[in-house]
């Protein structure tokens, strides 16, 4: 099978870039920010940037028949240390159960200067 490169329905179009390479049973999701559809913002909050966050991984995750359970490992990116309680309410009520391998960084900057979070994923496709 060869790589596939795959930009669901539903997410904000990706600007240089692909949503989802999927390479025989690992899908890599690449850094999903809190927008909606239309490509703007849904908040300035970190809550609500972070369930946008969160709506986005469920459509990639669903276009490689995949769920939250397959998440192997995540990359978090926050722009604020005060923002870490927030993110993780949001995040934990999608990532129940047995939690993936996951890096936290606190950069001081993410492409729009208005991003709180960004979250990258590695998935095991199911089957």
């Amino acid at each position: 099978m060869p790589v596939e490169r795959i930009n669901p329905k539903g997410m904000a179009d990706p600007t240089g870039i692909v949503h989802i390479v999927r390479d025989k049973n690992t899908a890599y999701i690449s850094g999903q920010v809190g927008r909606k559809p239309d490509g703007t913002l849904a908040g300035m909050d970190i809550r609500t940037q972070t369930q946008q966050v969160f709506e986005n991984l469920k459509l990639a995750l669903a276009a490689v028949h995949a769920g939250f359970g397959d998440i192997t490992k995540t990359t978090i990116y926050l722009t604020d240390r005060t923002d870490l309680e927030g993110f993780r309410d949001v995040r934990n009520q999608y990532l129940t159960g047995e939690l993936p391998a996951s890096t936290l960084a606190f950069v001081l900057g993410l492409a729009d200067p208005d991003m709180k979070v960004e979250v990258e994923a590695t998935v095991a496709i199911p089957g």
